[in-house]
């Protein structure tokens, strides 16, 4: 493998500026493979980016007025260019911080959690068509189910930053996003064919994973076939790993930062609003993670911050600006999100603020996936929901049920689909909430996305179904 590119180190050299200021840089590479059916149709890379963003900070009016620029323009000029109109942008942005304390050296002697897949790193176009083919070949010979299409892209970056504080560091990382959608029709009578989507962040491409996950897809667009109504009402609802992922990121992200502190929504330490059995962390080392690094976008050593600890609200999370604000420190929190909010592609054209990595909810006692569903008499089991827009101000989530299972007995029955599932993600222990109403927890937990946790139970949540 290459040594890191030093794209913000060289970039500080062309320009001279007072200080304080930081430089962030990126050198991308960027690989895409699309399939129709069980045909690869199109692939193409590397689409190659490299770029700086530029963030000055100037004393003005007891604050600090910020000043930032990017570019991809990395000649004399171009920089020269981009420094001017940070400078002039400055003049304008007043941040009610009384000064900005950016980080002086990098981490030193921090473990590092792996983030980089070497196979993808050295050959990334045989990587990404190895697994499209161990996607592709996993399905059942016979056709039925098959892939309706997807896409598999993957994404090499060479992380760089520099300020004039003194520090100056680099690393690499992987990532890579898998999209498909999974059809079962099973002739042309009988049930419309059903779909099930798949979306998954993932850090590496390993094709031995894919047998199994394929079978589980399968099985989940035949139920889509045959699944009815959910009952209506505030029945215990079974809610796995990747349905928390795509709910608690968003959810959490606005009310547990510096940023939320700043806007007047963010929770204070010490108020309950879970369940005394659930602690919820925020933790930049978690393996493969998608939120992991070594250092944060500022070059700030990343913490494990404790948002929720036994059911009540511990630290908040902060970047050095809004550290400043609150007189703290930071808490390494400092992330750059594009506008779509994945913090790999082009994270230099962005500015830091504060950001939630991979958020950890505790492992509990209530055993296995299937123990967990054993302590449910009457309930539903929720595997997918279409779109749960969590708010980050009400916290409040909700979407169509994709496809679920009903829960009698302790067992998983009949698949449900249609209707919808909703709530708050947490609020104060008198008002039902995913996190307040929180009665089962699984023992082991897994990482999907930005989210390592076990499957809950809970109750109060509303499911609008059949009647």
């Amino acid at each position: 493998m290459s040594a890191h590119a030093e794209t913000a180190q060289k970039a500080a050299a062309s320009v001279s500026l007072p200080g304080p200021w930081e430089i962030f840089g990126q050198r991308l590479r960027h690989y895409e493979l699309y399939f129709d059916g069980r045909k690869v149709e199109t692939v193409r890379g590397p689409i190659y980016v490299e770029g700086v963003g530029l963030r000055v900070f100037r004393a003005k009016e007891g604050g600090v007025s910020v000043g930032f620029q990017a570019s991809t323009d990395l000649s004399a000029q171009g920089l020269s260019a981009m420094a001017q109109d940070a400078e002039r942008l400055a003049t304008f942005a007043l941040f009610p911080a009384k000064s900005v304390d950016l980080p002086a050296r990098a981490p030193a002697g921090a473990a590092e959690a792996p983030i980089l897949d070497p196979a993808l790193w050295d050959d990334p176009v045989k990587r990404v068509q190895d697994y499209a083919a161990a996607l592709l070949a996993s399905f059942p010979a016979g056709g039925e189910p098959a892939p309706s299409f997807g896409s598999i892209k993957a994404t090499l970056v060479e992380n760089s930053i520099i300020n004039s504080a003194g520090l100056s560091a680099s690393y690499s990382e992987t990532s890579a996003e898998l999209e498909t959608a999974v059809k079962s029709s099973g002739g042309p009578e009988g049930a419309p064919p059903g779909e099930y989507w798949v979306t998954r962040d993932i850090r590496r491409l390993d094709p031995k994973e894919l047998p199994g996950q394929v079978e589980a897809w399968c099985q989940r667009a035949r139920d889509v076939r045959r699944a009815k109504q959910p009952p209506s009402g505030q029945l215990p609802i079974g809610l796995p790993t990747s349905l928390l992922a795509e709910i608690l990121p968003a959810a959490l992200a606005g009310r547990f930062s510096g940023s939320g502190k700043l806007r007047k929504i963010a929770v204070e330490p010490g108020t309950a609003v879970a369940r005394p059995t659930v602690t919820v962390h925020d933790d930049p080392s978690v393996p493969w993670a998608i939120g992991s690094a070594p250092f944060d976008d500022e070059g700030s050593t990343p913490q494990r911050v404790p948002l929720i600890e036994k059911g009540t609200v511990g630290d908040l999370v902060y970047d050095c600006l809004h550290a400043g604000a609150f007189d703290v420190r930071s808490t390494g929190g400092g992330g750059r999100l594009s506008e779509f909010g994945r913090r790999e592609w082009l994270r230099f054209t962005t500015r830091p603020s504060p950001v939630l990595s991979t958020l950890v909810i505790g492992a509990g006692s209530d055993g296995s996936d299937a123990e967990v569903i054993e302590g449910v008499e009457d309930g539903v089991w929720i595997d997918q929901l279409g779109w749960p827009n969590p708010d980050m101000v009400s916290s409040a989530f909700g979407g169509e049920i994709r496809i679920g299972y009903r829960i009698r007995h302790g067992r998983l029955t009949e698949p449900v689909r249609g209707g919808t599932m909703g709530g708050l993600t947490f609020a104060s222990p008198d008002t039902p909430s995913l996190l307040g109403s929180v009665r089962a927890i699984g023992s082991t937990a897994t990482l999907v996305g930005r989210v390592l946790s076990p499957p809950l139970v809970v109750e109060g949540l509303t499911v609008s179904g059949e009647g």
